[in-house]
Parts: C-alpha cells; structure tokens; sequence
C-alpha cells in the first residue's frame, strides 16, 4: 500500500491517559533494556506498545510537515544540527553537545535562521540591500565592526582576521567595512590586478595618459621688427581645470550585509 501521511498518530486519542493498557511511558530502565522476545517471555504491555508507536509517529510528522525535528529539550544536538522551534522559526547548533537550550530563550548556543531553514546563504556571504533598515537576523552590516569570536564562530571560521586592521584582541575580529567602497573581484592570478592581497585595501588612482590641443591663455604680446623673434609671450597658464575630488563612475547607493 501507499505510504499514509503522518497526520494523525499512533494512538492519538489515548496519549493522555495513564493506563498500561492504553498509554503508558515504559520509563528509563525499560527503554535501556527493551523487551525480551521468546514464546515464554512476557509480552510488553499494549500501553508500551502504543507509547512506542505514537513516539515515532509524532517524530515523523514533525518531520513531514518542517522538514526538522523540532527542539526537545533533552536532545543533544552536534555543531551545525538543525532544529525547529516554538517560535516557528529554524535554529542551527552552533555548538557541541548542545542540550537544554531552547533557541527561542538562550543566546550562544544557536543560530539564528530564520522561517526558512533552506535559504541557500553560508557564514560568510554577502548580500546588497536596497534599504537602510536594520539587518535582519542572522546578518551582521559590513561596517568594519570589531565582534567577539565566541558570539559569531562559524563566521570567524570563515574569514577569520582578514579583515582586521589594528586593535583587536585574540578574542575578536572584525567585520568587513564597505562603506562607501566599490568591491572589486579578487584577481586570483589572473593578472588584471597582479599581486594584491585579498581583502586589501586599494585608492583610487587615474590611469597615465596624455592629452591633445590644451587651450592656453596667452597674455601681453610684444610686437616690433627689432626684436629677434616675432613676438615674445611674457604669461602662459591653463586656462581652468574641471572635475572634483575623485574619479568615479555613476553609482547608486545600496548597504552591503555579511552572513553568520
């Protein structure tokens, strides 16, 4: 037959009740030693049998319908393990045996994912927003902010003091600042930008070039037949310069997230 969906479980209308022969939690040595099978053995009671029944039941729904299991506070959960919480929203371990913890009321043990659990973004990537509010959860703003490591590991494992600059401890890193930078992609070898480093700092510079026909001003020309040259020019000078501060391209303004 067909695999049933999971949405009514085992022994459902029975959970409640404290009956071995209905719905009975076999307790902490039976779960460590099961039942014996054998003709001559006794049968576990049918209150076991639907506990058992509706504990894998309900396991599976949770499953089927957030693709996770959700939180359970006696659960030991491995760095990088996912849960669902009572918030609605998807947590990641961001530490080793992890337990006791709920995502929802405790900070340092979970990741923040969001409604989503399969969004696609890693520790360590960016992503332009076209708005200035404040990052949403799970981001962090590439303003060159010094963090703690042990607030944001599986960032730090990512870029790890790349991005530093001066005064941090052996307990924090900082974040990328793009503010008002242009990113250019790394040359990694290709040869356009030979030898830079990645994450380094570049000024703007205007490529060597040379100009045609500058229009000059000239000033208080002498004429006469004695002189030995035609004419002789006494003050010589550009006639203005234009531009501003910098050379740039037209460019709109966007903020720039990292994820952790």
């Amino acid at each position: 037959m067909p695999r049933q969906p999971f949405n009514t479980r085992w022994a459902q209308g029975v959970e409640s009740e404290d009956n071995l022969n209905t719905f009975k939690d076999p307790g902490s040595v039976r779960i460590s030693t099961g039942w014996e099978g054998g003709q001559d053995k006794d049968a576990p009671p049918a209150g076991h049998e639907n506990y058992w029944h509706n504990r894998v039941d309900s396991a599976l729904q949770g499953l089927e319908r957030m693709g996770v299991m959700p939180f359970h506070p006696q659960a030991v959960y491995s760095a990088g393990a996912p849960t669902y919480a009572s918030d609605g929203n998807y947590y990641e371990s961001i530490a080793s045996g992890n337990t006791g913890n709920d995502p929802v009321s405790t900070s340092g043990f979970w990741r923040f994912v969001g409604s989503s659990f399969f969004s696609g973004a890693d520790p360590g990537d960016l992503k332009t927003v076209a708005h200035n509010n404040p990052p949403s959860a799970g981001w962090l703003k590439c303003n060159g902010a010094v963090v703690l490591r042990a607030s944001y590991p599986r960032l730090f494992d990512q870029i790890g003091t790349t991005w530093n600059t001066g005064g941090e401890s052996s307990l924090q890193f900082r974040l990328p600042d793009f503010r008002g930078e242009f990113l250019r992609v790394f040359d990694d070898g290709k040869g356009v930008d030979p030898s830079r480093v990645f994450g380094s700092f570049q000024s703007f510079e205007v490529q060597a070039h040379s100009h045609g026909n500058v229009p000059l001003r000239v000033n208080d020309i002498d004429r006469g037949m004695g002189n030995a040259s035609l004419f002789s020019i006494d003050d010589i000078g550009l006639t203005g310069t234009t531009g501003g501060s910098e050379t740039r391209p037209r460019n709109k303004t966007v903020n720039c997230w990292i994820r952790y």
